[in-house]
C-alpha cells in the first residue's frame, strides 16, 4: 500500500496516503480527526436511519476514532478518511473496508459516511471502488458485505451500484441490518 505524504491545506500536517481516484484522496485516520469524525458522526441528517442516532459526546468520537486508528495497525487495512484532490485538507467523510468475523466468516464491510454537503456527487461510490480496489487484493477471497437497514434506501441503491446484493434469505445481523453481500 503506497505511504506518500500530503501536506493537509488546513492544519499542515502530513497524512498517509491509502490511495488516490479521480476526483478523490483517501488517507489513513489521525489522532487529530476527532472533530471531523465527530461533526459527521454527530450529524442528525447523516444518522437519519441509525437507529442509535448521531454521536452525542465527542467522547463517542473519539472512541470510533481509535478503532479506525487501531484497525489500520492491526490489518493493514481499514476505514479511511476521504477529502477531494481539490481539497485534500478538508475531510468530507469516511470510507473504506474493515475486517471483521461476521456470522464465523472472516469478512470485510463496506463503510462509507459523508457530509450531506457532499451527497449526490458520486463521492461515496467513487470511495468505496477505490478503497476496494486497494484492499482487496491483499486479502483475497475475503467477501465484501454491507450491513444495512432496510429503510435506508440511498445506501442499499449504491451498494446494488457497487455490486452488492441483500441476502435472498432477508439475513440481517444483530442489529437488524440487511446483510448486502458482492455478488
Amino acid at each position: 500500500m503506497p505511504t506518500t505524504d500530503l501536506t493537509d491545506r488546513t492544519d499542515h500536517t502530513a497524512r498517509t496516503i491509502v490511495t488516490v481516484s479521480e476526483r478523490l484522496v483517501l488517507t489513513r485516520p489521525q489522532e487529530d480527526d476527532v472533530e471531523v469524525v465527530f461533526a459527521i458522526h454527530g450529524d442528525p441528517e447523516t444518522n437519519r436511519y441509525n437507529p442509535n442516532g448521531p454521536q452525542r459526546e465527542i467522547v463517542q468520537a473519539q472512541e470510533m476514532l481509535d478503532g479506525f486508528v487501531a484497525d489500520w495497525v492491526r490489518d493493514g487495512v481499514g476505514y479511511c478518511a476521504v477529502a477531494t484532490r481539490e481539497d485534500p485538507g478538508t475531510v468530507i467523510g469516511f470510507a473504506g473496508l474493515y475486517l471483521h468475523t461476521l456470522d464465523g466468516e472472516r469478512v470485510f464491510n463496506l463503510y462509507y459516511r459523508f457530509r450531506p454537503s457532499a451527497w449526490g456527487l458520486g463521492f461515496a461510490a467513487e470511495a468505496a471502488r477505490a478503497a476496494m480496489a486497494e484492499a482487496l487484493p491483499r486479502y483475497p477471497g475475503v467477501p465484501v458485505i454491507a450491513l444495512i437497514h432496510a429503510d435506508n434506501l440511498p445506501s442499499r441503491r449504491l451498494a446494488g451500484r457497487l455490486g452488492l446484493v441483500a441476502d435472498p434469505d432477508g439475513r440481517t445481523d444483530e442489529e437488524d441490518r440487511l446483510i448486502h453481500r458482492m455478488a
